[in-house]
């Protein structure tokens, strides 16, 4: 039988509970069995102090214990001064089916433990800990946001006001001052509440008219809906501090928060969101593979005999994860990045969802190479990116040339010609004032200077408010002259503009 050498000769196993703690120490010589002892302790203040003085006594300045839920929150607030404390994830050690109590798993954390058999979990420090406990709350109120916000549109269609159906925004400037003179009760005609819209909207004020004409709004529709936003109001107030206090937060992350933000579809509160969860020390992770298995953003493996099972992303972060997946819709929406074009190539392939994760894996391997090398994103040449993919398709006919038998003297004449033509020659690209371009290697002066205070992307003060009392958008949009000027210009002196014809899909 191997036996695996020791490597603590004083340790302690901590099972963590709500109300005790069962507690196992192992003590003796490496190359003997030690000498359990137990012992159960309470999760007050003076019952932790109680255990510390126990495990100092004892010597055992190296503790195991489970991280279950919050409860061992407590433990490591009173433990963390003065000994080594390695947080172990229960599912990675979890005991046979009828061998479970709460000193045998404390006794088999102190002996794996004792034998260095344990990998801790990554514990970033105090005051990441603290931000990350500020995006998660914005998080959670967003969702409660867009709740309340859904009852409101339910209460609407419940009286027969269809302005969901020609509004995109309900909750909007325009969308707002409507709801404003409908919960007023008082007597107004469809036509008048549809001539409250404003902007490009004012394009759609017959469709408007349509869905207020013959609306049932009563008293007891106004009610439901003036709760919900009441309650609307009270969570958009506590988002605008929530908000400011993340600015506050993150200022001493302020260089890594601003070298995330120059990744394509990550701005602003999404920036603030990745650094909460995965720390501003890359030196916690071996690499961007690491980082993206312990993100769960990686294919999972499951084979067995031979043979390969369902490779599903596996159950991880899931604040980390709805970040990535909403940076990823962003940034495959942005023009000739390369993130858009990536995802363009691998929809066709795998789908939307699948090639959404792609993209996830993708910018997080991004992420970790900016966080750990402190340079700016540097967005590839269009050019460069037009002569890869040319080149790319060009060697794959040539090969499927080969497999249908051509022949292989004319195949390399063709490759030849078409490599060595002349591109047309394109208009240099001027950067936006977001973009930052790196020109090659960054010292600490130099990414400062990149990093201006013209190029952060910081959220404009003032937001946007509506009739109701909370914000319509969190920043002013700035519309198109001539949209604007068409929206205000009545239908029938309005210019005839032709549009061109979109192509079919294949």
């Amino acid at each position: 039988m191997i036996q695996v050498p020791a490597v603590r000769e004083r340790c302690a196993g901590i099972d963590v509970g709500k109300k005790t703690l069962a507690v196992a120490t192992i003590v003796g010589p490496a190359d003997q069995d030690g000498v359990v002892t137990k012992r159960e302790f309470g999760t007050t203040v003076s019952e932790l102090s109680s255990l510390k003085n126990w495990l100092t006594r004892e010597a055992c300045l190296s503790v195991a214990m489970e991280s279950t839920g919050s409860y061992w929150i407590p433990v490591k607030n009173v433990l963390e001064e003065g000994m080594e404390i390695t947080l172990v994830c229960a599912k990675k050690h979890k005991p046979k089916k009828g061998e479970k109590t709460d000193f045998q798993d404390a006794i088999n954390l102190a002996h794996l433990h004792r034998h260095g058999m344990l990998k801790g979990s990554y514990l970033p420090e105090r005051r990441i800990i603290e931000l990350r406990d500020l995006t998660r709350r914005r998080k959670k109120l967003l969702s409660n946001l867009n709740a309340e916000k859904n009852r409101i549109q339910k209460v609407l269609e419940v009286a027969n006001v269809k302005i969901g159906s020609v509004v995109s925004d309900v909750f909007g400037v325009s969308g707002q001052q409507m709801l404003s003179a409908l919960l007023s009760g008082e007597k107004m005609e469809a036509g008048e509440i549809a001539e409250m819209a404003k902007k490009r909207l004012r394009l759609k004020i017959r469709e408007l008219t349509e869905a207020l004409e013959g609306h049932q709004m009563n008293d007891h529709h106004r009610f439901l809906i003036q709760q919900s936003i009441e309650h609307i109001v009270l969570l958009d107030q506590q988002l605008e501090r929530l908000e400011a206090r993340i600015e506050e937060w993150i200022k001493p992350y302020e260089k890594q928060y601003q070298l995330l933000q120059t990744i394509p579809g990550i701005k602003t509160m999404l920036a603030a969101a990745v650094l909460a969860e995965i720390g501003a020390d890359m030196s916690q992770f071996e690499s961007s593979g690491n980082l993206c298995s312990w993100a769960g953003i990686c294919p999972g493996n499951n084979c067995s005999a031979g043979k390969r099972k369902s490779s599903r992303i596996k159950k991880a972060n899931k604040f980390l994860l709805a970040a990535l997946v909403q940076a990823s819709w962003a940034a495959a929406r942005k023009r000739d990045s390369i993130f858009q074009k990536k995802f363009h190539r691998w929809r066709n392939k795998l789908g939307e969802k699948k090639a959404n994760i792609a993209i996830s894996h993708s910018l997080l391997t991004v992420v970790y190479t900016i966080l750990k090398e402190g340079r700016p994103f540097r967005e590839s040449n269009s050019r460069e990116m037009h002569d890869k993919e040319r080149a790319k398709l060009i060697h794959h006919h040539a090969k499927r040339l080969r497999q249908l038998g051509a022949d292989e003297t004319v195949i390399n004449d063709i490759v030849a010609n078409l490599l060595a033509q002349a591109q047309p020659p394109q208009p240099p690209e001027i950067p936006l004032a977001d973009e930052i371009v790196d020109p090659g290697p960054c010292q600490e002066a130099s990414c400062a200077a990149e990093i201006s205070p013209t190029t952060r992307n910081r959220r404009p003060p003032g937001a946007c408010r509506g009739a109701l009392g909370f914000r319509a958008r969190t920043t002013r949009k700035q519309y198109s002259t001539v949209k604007d000027l068409l929206a205000t210009t009545p239908t029938e002196e309005r210019p005839r503009i032709k549009r061109a014809k979109q192509p079919k899909p294949r």
